[in-house]
């Protein structure tokens, strides 16, 4: 059973300091007039990240499919187009601080970093 403790706010840090590498005005432009937000960002000397937002037509609404890789890979399905920027920075947020904390995930385990 899930239990939240009060005194684990990590993600919530993490969304705080959530990280797009252009302004949400921009990406809200693309995807109004191509239904898509595409860019790739070098955040580390051959590293990149790979930035999808693009919008999903349902049945009755559209929700905003969020995609973003760096050998790991975050997406998710929201139903507004500024949580899916949110998103978008807590994955990129993630993906830094696992590389940072945990170790690049193709080579190693973290067993194995121990």
């Amino acid at each position: 059973m899930f239990r939240k403790k009060k005194e684990d706010t990590y993600l919530s840090h993490l969304a705080k300091r959530g990280y797009l590498p252009v302004a949400n005005s921009v990406i809200a432009a693309a995807v109004e007039k191509d239904g898509l937000w595409h860019h790739y960002e070098e955040w580390r000397i051959s590293t990149t990240t790979e930035f999808k937002i693009s919008k999903e037509p349902l049945t009755h609404r559209v929700k905003y499919r969020v995609c973003v890789k760096c050998d790991y890979e975050f997406g998710c399905l929201c139903p507004t187009l500024e949580r899916a920027m949110e998103m978008a920075g807590l994955y990129q947020q993630l993906i830094m601080n696992l590389f940072a904390q945990v170790g690049w995930p193709s080579w190693v385990s973290k067993a194995s970093v121990e």
